[in-house]
């Protein structure tokens, strides 16, 4: 498939990415570049973060994707809040 065909990629895109039951992500968009598309967004993990990039670049090989899904920083909270 090539990039040629715009609006077909960008829908499948969105159906990917919203409901392949491996990936099921809302927060994750994609920005067309001038060569392919760019990924972006935030998840929890860099495996999450590499499922979803190799995920996209397997359904679609001819597509250059540029992965830049960046990680949630989510920190414990550093006092314990008594009830």
């Amino acid at each position: 498939m090539t990039f040629d065909h715009a609006g077909y990629v960008e829908g499948e895109l969105q159906h990917l990415l919203a409901e392949d039951e491996r990936i099921t992500e809302q927060g994750i968009r994609f920005v067309r570049t001038e060569t392919g598309i760019a990924l972006v967004g935030e998840v929890e993990s860099a495996e999450r973060r590499a499922l979803i990039c190799r995920a996209i670049a397997d359904a679609f090989p001819d597509l250059p994707v540029r992965c830049n899904i960046g990680l949630t920083r989510v920190h414990e909270p550093e006092e314990v809040e008594e009830l």
